[in-house]
């Protein structure tokens, strides 16, 4: 897993871990102009057997993380869904590549990126490390599109039938952008 630097954003890269079903909508393209907004994810999944106690304090689980998200929506959409992944202690993940569409928001993929967040936050927040990483991912979706374009949870695009990403999906995102604001005026 290699990272870099991405408009001033440390990320880790897997794209190369998560190649998209053949013939798939998913890595359809959209330059950055056509892209209208961030939709945020909780991914909901539950872990692969033999990690009982998911805590994401190390490489390994956030990786297995990745590879039940990706296995769970390889055969029911396609491939890796999210653009980007923050895990719960502040990793960022580059997951596709930033001009294409992934499997994310019904209707709306050729016009969102999708920024996922590993866990169930049906009804609590994430942890602010991992508030912190998807702040930081926003950032860099604002950067590659050239400028500010709204961030909002899953079922608050239009038409969206979801409760994705859970019912405090306010509060967190509210944090979330917060932590935004903060990074970029911290340098970031």
């Amino acid at each position: 897993m290699a990272t870099f630097k991405m408009f001033g954003i440390e990320v880790a890269d897997v794209r190369a871990r998560f190649p998209d079903k053949p013939g798939q909508s998913l890595s359809n393209r959209h330059p950055p102009q056509a892209v209208i907004g961030i939709s945020v994810h909780h991914d909901g999944e539950l872990m692969l057997a033999g990690d009982a106690n998911y805590n994401g304090s190390t490489a390994d689980e956030d990786l297995r993380r990745l590879v039940s998200i990706y296995e769970w929506n390889y055969d029911r959409l396609g491939g890796f869904p999210y653009t980007l992944v923050a895990s719960p202690n502040g990793r960022l993940f580059l997951c596709r590549d930033l001009e294409t569409w992934g499997a994310h928001t019904a209707g709306l993929n050729d016009r969102l990126l999708g920024m996922g967040m590993m866990g169930d936050y049906s009804n609590s927040e994430p942890p602010a490390a991992q508030l912190c990483a998807g702040s930081l991912g926003l950032i860099l979706l604002w950067r590659w599109r050239g400028q500010l374009v709204k961030a909002l949870g899953h079922c608050d695009w239009p038409d969206q039938w979801t409760v994705c990403p859970g019912s405090m999906r306010s509060v967190w995102i509210d944090k979330m952008l917060r932590f935004a604001e903060f990074n970029v005026k911290a340098g970031k």
